[in-house]
């Protein structure tokens, strides 16, 4: 592959799946979503034909770990204010 150049992801976890794995109900997952972009490894899925349908948020491996760093920053956040 020549240089800079980074092989596309090949597996997407759902949002669901992020919220399980990270052990946090999926509208912190959510939330946390909305401060990422695509180039943190966060996407929107769309399953459905019907153009009301809302997307499924999903993350590459790279998305789970940015995830995860931003969970430990609200964690930390949150400890700060107690």
């Amino acid at each position: 592959m020549p240089d800079g150049l980074m092989a596309a992801p090949s597996t997407a976890f759902t949002a669901r799946y992020a919220a399980d794995y990270l052990g946090v109900d999926i509208e912190v997952v959510e939330e946390l979503a909305t401060q990422m972009e695509p180039e943190d490894g966060c996407l929107s899925v769309i399953d459905s034909l019907d153009e009301a349908a809302d997307p499924i948020t999903a993350f590459t491996s790279s998305g789970l770990h940015c995830l995860e760093e931003l969970l430990d920053d609200r964690r930390s956040a949150f400890m700060k204010d107690l």
